[in-house]
């Protein structure tokens, strides 16, 4: 009983290793990998190689899953490049389990001891990210030997050996169990090293056949969780089906083929751990050369699968890029698709605020009740992005992630004001203008067409400072908002100046006029708020924080 719980605290280490790499390459990568995703996958080929490198530079599964999502759902790929990524992803990830077959686990105390030293007392995040890294690899490296440690104390003709030696004999069943294990430990790489750390411990003999077996139904079996975990994404449904069809059919043919493929791992290595590893990193070249001629036929075929749902009235609105009940795995990833829902929201507000103005020129009142109902979607997003930037942020979250946490919070409470100035107090102008049936007088309406479209652009140089976090443009909102303040009130009494002279247009809009320029400096002022929040993120200080490790 007490080695069978060592051997699942052996696993445990090689979980929490694995997630600590994920979060380890986070913070070294961020959304830089998605962007070199977009930027790169132009065509099949090159999509299967881009996925391959960064799956290299980044092994992890879940990241890679995550970006193969939100890139599709952005339309910047479509669904056949995003699956030839995930083909040569699926190789680059087994660099760690070839890592883990290198026989370094006596090393595992030095690696967390240059970890610890590089994340613990540090202040560089790329710094903190490296060790990061190298602590996840000193776990799972842990992990294994505590593993192998264990199975060398296992009785050959005990219970546990006997077990093994029944299941042996049918390698269908094998692969179902790692499957199963799969699915339970969310980690092909944790499933595969807990067959590395038995074998390693000298007792446990097993036919090479029945290892792998254990490698193609751990294979089968992380695309099954990442298929119930992206179940409620159309795409994400897709993709994994896509994924899945492949690799069940060339692990059924690998099965039923199970000795001489035995018989190549075996002349790979010298040893049963490399032949694992090799075994692995095999079968998914096998899978992507299978796959990748294949590509656009399998996608058609999850299309068939798992249909669109029927469009019998106009879907709900909600956010496009962000999912506030999903788990968030990828702090930098999290706030790379955070700021594209802001932005999403950004041009809502952009839009209401233009629409609005063309219906007070034009009398629409029709599309004067379109802009105000399109700030309860503003008000959605303004409740969804708040939920999901607080979730976000954690206990490993470095000063760079939490400015930029803060600076989206703003941002979006600054957008919000800002609908709900359009709605409640320029539409209110609007209708009052239409109901009463007056005119502004050229020269009037000259003035505020012109304060107008001065706000729009700080509202569009506001949105280019929040992506680009460009100092000389959030200053230059800063000095627009103290010029516009000072024009506003020029504009004012040039009003006062009409009045004097009688001139009855002036007399007839007077209220509405002073009413329009005071709340389109009242936006201007939370537009410059930006401006503001740029600066004080890119000036927040750079301290260590508490840095207990945290997978």
């Amino acid at each position: 009983m007490f080695t069978l719980l060592t051997i699942a605290g052996g696993v445990a280490l090689i979980l929490f290793g694995v997630r600590y790499l994920r979060k380890g390459l986070d913070r070294l990568f961020g959304s830089r990998l998605a962007t070199g995703m977009q930027r790169l996958a132009r065509s099949r080929v090159r999509a299967f190689f881009t996925g391959l490198g960064i799956s290299v530079l980044a092994p992890s599964s879940t990241t890679m899953s995550v970006l193969a999502v939100q890139t599709v759902q952005a339309g910047h790929l479509t669904a056949r490049q995003t699956l030839a990524i995930l083909l040569g992803a699926d190789i680059g990830l087994t660099v760690t389990v070839q890592l883990i077959a290198l026989n370094l686990h006596e090393y595992a105390p030095i690696l967390i001891l240059i970890g610890v030293v590089l994340f613990q007392f540090t202040k560089r995040s790329r710094t903190r990210g490296i060790g990061q890294v190298i602590l996840a690899l000193g776990f799972m490296f842990l992990g294994v030997l505590t593993i192998k440690n264990a199975a060398s104390l296992i009785e050959p003709s005990g219970d546990v050996t006997q077990l093994l030696d029944i299941a042996s004999r049918y390698p269908f069943f094998m692969a179902v169990l790692a499957a199963l294990a799969a699915i339970a430990l969310q980690s092909s790489t944790a499933t595969i090293a807990l067959m590395i750390g038995l074998v390693a411990g000298g007792q446990i003999m097993l036919p090479m056949s029945i290892c792998v077996a254990w490698v193609v139904g751990a294979n089968i079996g992380i695309v099954i969780t990442t298929l119930l975990i992206g179940w409620g994404h159309l795409e994400s449904r897709r993709l994994a089906l896509g994924n899945l069809m492949i690799k069940l059919a060339v692990g059924l043919i690998i099965l039923a083929a199970a000795s001489p493929v035995a018989d190549l791992a075996a002349e790979s290595a010298a040893t049963v751990t490399r032949q694992i590893a090799n075994m692995h990193t095999g079968f998914n070249i096998l899978v992507a050369l299978v796959g990748l001629p294949l590509v656009v036929r399998m996608s058609r075929l999850a299309e068939l699968l798992s249909p669109a749902p029927p469009q019998t009235e106009k879907p709900a609105f909600g956010p496009r890029y962000i999912n506030t009940r999903g788990p968030v795995d990828s702090i930098a990833l999290a706030l790379g698709q955070s700021r594209q829902e802001i932005l999403h929201m950004s041009e809502i507000v952009r839009g209401m605020l233009a629409d609005m103005w063309r219906a007070l020129k034009a009398n629409d009142e029709r599309l004067v009740r379109d802009v105000a109902h399109r700030d309860d979607h503003v008000d959605l997003l303004d409740e969804e992005l708040k939920r999901y930037l607080t979730r976000v942020i954690g206990s490993d979250t470095d000063n760079d992630e939490a400015a930029e946490q803060m600076l989206q919070l703003r941002y979006t409470a600054d957008l919000e004001t800002i609908g709900d100035i359009i709605d409640k107090n320029l539409c209110e102008l609007a209708h009052k203008k239409i109901e009463l049936g007056v005119v502004f007088s050229p020269e009037g309406w000259a003035e505020l067409d012109d304060f107008f479209n001065k706000v729009l652009e700080n509202l569009q140089i506001a949105e280019t400072a929040f992506v680009t976090r460009d100092h000389q443009l959030a200053d230059q909102l800063i000095r627009h908002k103290q010029r516009l303040h000072t024009y506003a009130q020029e504009l004012r009494d040039r009003h006062f100046t009409r009045l004097n002279a009688g001139l009855a247009e002036a007399h007839e809009t007077s209220a509405i006029h002073l009413d329009l320029l005071t709340h389109l400096k009242r936006i201007n002022s939370a537009v410059s708020h930006i401006g503001f929040a740029v600066i004080h993120a890119e000036r927040a200080p750079r301290e260590p924080e508490s840095t207990v490790p945290e997978g």
